[in-house]
């Protein structure tokens, strides 16, 4: 598999798994399923983790769980409750552009298309956020929010693998010291006790299913993507996210995405292929 596969495999995965998320959001806060995806996950990881070692650099895979994944996905999670995954997922992907600026920090060589690629994607959102018919300001502001966060944990994860973290183990330090913060979070909050009813076990089985392949799968192929490329080009390849999750939520008939939308996102693809060919 050539080294922008593993990236472009894990953009499919995390296109679908935010129109999911939206769904279950319906019987679940942010912070329960985000409590519940992480710990699913974890789980899913932890023997493959402990049987193969945690190794150096999980220390950086603690925080960058923290940061990213408690943090920062939370309020993208936020993000979709406020405007539909079809547009809150372009907003978040302004990181990539802050990716470009941090990159040098830990180590990386950005060359000058893969920031006029940045700038694409940051044109991209600008035309999404003009799409639709009603105010999107407090979602677009929760995306952003969550852009800047993730620019931190993405080079968190650089700075793991540099230091000659696994990569198993690094996505398994993510999702567990994420789960463990939201769910001190979560009992902190009440939100435990005022679990929702109603939720059975077939629907707990699906999220299993979407979180794996989010959190577990599509995060071990991110996570070995930076290994390979490094954070500056992962991110612009998993920019195919966006627009994926655009034409797939109109394809279920969970969201309908205007013309405007549907402009931001092959603007995105543009700058994809624009950071791959050059």
């Amino acid at each position: 598999m050539p080294n922008p596969a593993f990236a472009l495999v894990a953009s499919l995965i995390w296109a679908f798994s935010p129109i999911y998320y939206r769904a279950f959001m319906k019987k679940l806060d942010f912070l329960q399923l985000n409590l519940l995806r992480t710990s699913l996950s974890a789980a899913l990881l932890a023997g493959p983790a402990l049987i193969l070692g945690l190794g150096a650099g999980f220390g950086y895979a603690l925080l960058s769980g923290l940061v990213t994944l408690a943090l920062g996905d939370s309020l993208f999670l936020l993000s979709i409750g406020e405007m539909g995954a079809s547009t809150a997922t372009p907003v978040v992907y302004t990181y990539v552009l802050f990716v470009q600026l941090t990159a040098t920090a830990v180590g990386e060589t950005v060359p000058a298309a893969n920031l006029v690629a940045a700038l694409m994607v940051l044109a991209g959102v600008f035309l999404i956020s003009r799409g639709g018919g009603k105010p999107r300001a407090r979602g677009i502001a929760l995306g952003l929010g969550a852009a800047v966060v993730w620019t931190v944990g993405q080079d968190l994860i650089r700075v793991a693998t540099n230091a000659g973290g696994d990569v198993v183990g690094i996505a398994f330090g993510r999702v567990l010291s994420a789960s463990v913060a939201l769910a001190a979070a979560a009992v902190a909050t009440g939100r435990i006790r005022s679990w929702p009813r109603g939720f059975t076990g077939r629907e707990y089985g699906f999220l299993a299913l979407v979180a794996g392949s989010d959190l577990a799968l599509g995060s071990l192929l991110y996570v070995y993507s930076i290994s390979l490329v490094g954070v500056a080009v992962t991110v612009i390849l998993t920019s195919l996210s966006p627009l994926l999750t655009q034409v797939f939520s109109k394809a279920l008939g969970k969201e309908s995405p205007s013309a405007m939308d549907y402009a931001g996102g092959v603007l995105i693809v543009a700058a994809v292929v624009l950071a791959v060919v050059l």
